[in-house]
């Protein structure tokens, strides 16, 4: 596997977590219970961050491809 395939992937790993975190957050805005809130304080922040970090690893595997880093 290139590094270009590998930044591929990352970034749909890291779509796909960021639209699971916005949709636990658009649950919790639009009818917010105590489930909806824990699940989105312990399940939704943890995949932002994730999501985060894969970002980043792809950015900077595609810096590498272009020999910049």
């Amino acid at each position: 596997m290139s590094q270009h395939d590998l930044a591929v992937r990352l970034l749909r790993v890291a779509i796909v977590l960021a639209a699971i975190f916005n949709l636990l957050a658009l649950i919790v805005m639009v009818h917010t219970t105590p489930i909806a809130f824990t699940l989105f304080m312990f399940v939704g922040q943890p995949l932002f961050a994730i999501a985060f970090v894969l970002l980043l690893g792809a950015v900077l595997a595609d810096l590498r491809v272009r020999q910049v880093l």
